[in-house]
């Protein structure tokens, strides 16, 4: 046998099987595959190389598309539904009780305050740390539900006059109603509207402020690539 035979008949290794695969997927394929590929060439280049270009292409495109489509699901949910997103919403208002049972022993108008300000600053909290280990997917989705948590808490102060919400724990008083008790200590219940649409506008801000982020870090993704 000569030795060009013997280098023909030689089993390739798995990096020479991954740089040939790389080669072909550069050189444009006739749509029956390329002439003279062994039969089940195909599935075992998909084994060899798939998986890390699916982890490059994460990196460099999908998870910053897929951070912008949740935070824009998450704002169309929160502006039709009127400020309540299931399940979210839910946990939204777990935290917000909790911010009241974290500041039971301070003054009425914290105590108050305590709730809504925790809904806002727990996510808020938790992209800042998110940006430390530098998971800037979750960073985008913690300043999405930021977003949609102050909309929410804008509909509860929206509601400080008039009253007409159901409260979680009301006895149908009012009295635990936080925003009426906050702008009427303050003496703002005049300025309701003004509050909210202060409050919603933050909202949209923050809602563009994720998006942003994602189309950055995109952009930065595909120039390093």
């Amino acid at each position: 046998m000569t030795r060009d035979e013997s280098e023909e008949t030689r089993p390739q290794t798995l990096a020479e099987l991954g740089y040939a695969a790389s080669a072909d997927a550069a050189r444009p394929h006739a749509a029956g595959g390329t002439a003279g590929e062994p039969h089940g060439w195909g599935r075992m280049r998909h084994a060899l190389v798939t998986p890390d270009d699916r982890a490059d292409a994460w990196h460099r495109t999908w998870q910053w598309v897929a951070a912008a489509g949740i935070a824009l699901l998450l704002a169309w949910v929160t502006s039709t539904r009127e400020g309540w997103v299931p399940l979210l919403s839910s946990f939204d208002l777990g935290v917000h009780e909790f911010g009241h049972l974290l500041t039971m022993w301070a003054p009425d108008l914290v105590v108050w305050s305590a709730g809504s300000f925790l809904q806002v600053a727990a996510p808020l909290a938790l992209g800042t740390y998110f940006l430390y280990r530098r998971d800037r997917f979750a960073v985008i989705l913690m300043v999405a539900w930021a977003a949609e948590s102050l909309h929410n808490v804008s509909i509860y102060a929206g509601d400080a006059r008039d009253m007409v919400l159901p409260l979680f724990g009301d006895d149908g008083s009012g009295a635990g109603h936080d925003w009426h008790n906050i702008l009427g200590r303050l003496d703002l219940l005049e300025s309701t509207d003004t509050i909210t649409r202060f409050m919603q506008l933050g909202s949209a801000m923050l809602f563009v402020a994720a998006l942003g982020l994602a189309a950055w870090w995109f952009v930065r993704a595909r120039q390093r690539a």
